[in-house]
């Protein structure tokens, strides 16, 4: 919390009340950047995430000396719960979230824009199975996120259907009442599951964890066996910025402040991926060699405008056409896509 809230812009004091007993209080520092007339003036905005693959986005963000100067972070809610993020964007409590794209696709009858997207291919199968594809797991429990009808096991299914096999010869294990990732990569490690689908940055520790126990562990790449499906697709996305709206419409300057700083902040990490273990390590919990790892893995690349507009009408299409989704990709659906 203390690494936190410095790169927020607070100092804080630190007083031992008695043995073991201390208190730490925190107040706001004024940069050089900044007096109280030019803080009075700023943009309050709420910013949460309910995705840790965004979390050393987010620290770096919060060094942002222009951020600072533009907006005032009232808010900054780290959510472990999907569905009480949602419900912060579908009431417009949160100006500024950080979000899955399927997810947050289908509110698209709220006030919402997705300027931009800056995770891809974020899914991969561990097993403790010898396996390079579908068919060496087949019969498996196969522990998945979420639940049934949720976009990480149907698109799971859809990709073991293209790839010339039976759904129904593979068991979906789901937690109760949802598959909550921290929990699926918790049982993989510690043997109580054999066969997981992770996103990052869980994927991640978990193989590092593998890895220095000298335990041999197989990763089935969803991006490899997409792309097997459909040929020269690329990257498939999955997570990037969700903007209340009316912040966007009411302040337009400090929106596109937000945004190059994010774009930043992408090549940041991308560029000094140590440093930024360092920096995130508190906010994520776990160790800088396993962000590390996590770092080396993930796919960070900010793209919108027109390249993010085709390349969401693409996965779409394939999703709509796969029953995997079923919603209507039309002009007002990609308006979200633009600022």
């Amino acid at each position: 919390m203390i690494n936190m809230l410095s790169e927020m812009g607070y100092e804080h004091l630190t007083e031992q009340q008695e043995q073991g007993e201390f208190y730490i209080y925190f107040y706001k520092k004024i940069s050089e950047h900044e007096d109280s007339q030019a803080a009075s003036e700023k943009v309050d905005a709420v910013i949460q995430s309910a995705t840790p693959v965004a979390y050393p986005i987010i620290m770096r963000l919060l060094q942002s000396e222009k951020i600072r100067k533009h907006i005032n972070i009232k808010e900054l809610k780290v959510w472990e719960e999907t569905e009480k993020h949602l419900a912060w964007i579908t009431s417009g409590k949160a100006d500024i979230s950080f979000s899955a794209l399927i997810t947050s696709a289908k509110l698209r009858n709220s006030d919402i824009k997705i300027p931009a997207l800056f995770v891809w291919d974020n899914f991969v199968l561990l097993t403790r199975y010898k396996a390079e594809n579908f068919q060496d797991i087949k019969g498996k429990e196969i522990h998945t996120p979420l639940f049934e009808e949720a976009p990480p096991a149907k698109i799971t299914k859809y990709l073991i259907k293209a790839s010339g096999l039976n759904p129904d010869d593979f068991k979906f294990v789901f937690g109760s009442p949802f598959g909550r990732p921290e929990k699926i990569y918790a049982d993989f490690v510690s043997g109580q599951a054999d066969t997981v689908i992770l996103r990052e940055p869980e994927a991640s520790y978990a193989i590092k964890i593998m890895q220095d126990r000298g335990e041999d562990i197989s990763i089935i790449s969803f991006n490899k066996i997409w792309n097997e499906i459909n040929p020269g697709f690329g990257s498939f996305p999955n997570a990037g910025l969700v903007l209340k709206g009316e912040f966007a419409r009411k302040h337009p300057e400090e929106t596109q402040v937000f945004l190059e700083e994010l774009r930043s902040a992408i090549n940041w990490v991308n560029e000094n991926r140590s440093a930024s273990a360092k920096l995130a390590f508190d906010m994520m919990r776990q160790p800088v060699d396993r962000i590390e790892l996590f770092l080396d893995r993930v796919n960070f690349e900010y793209v919108d405008g027109e390249k993010l507009t085709v390349k969401v009408k693409q996965y779409f299409d394939i999703l709509n056409q796969h029953d995997v989704v079923n919603m209507e990709i039309d002009k007002e659906f990609l308006d979200i896509f633009a600022i």
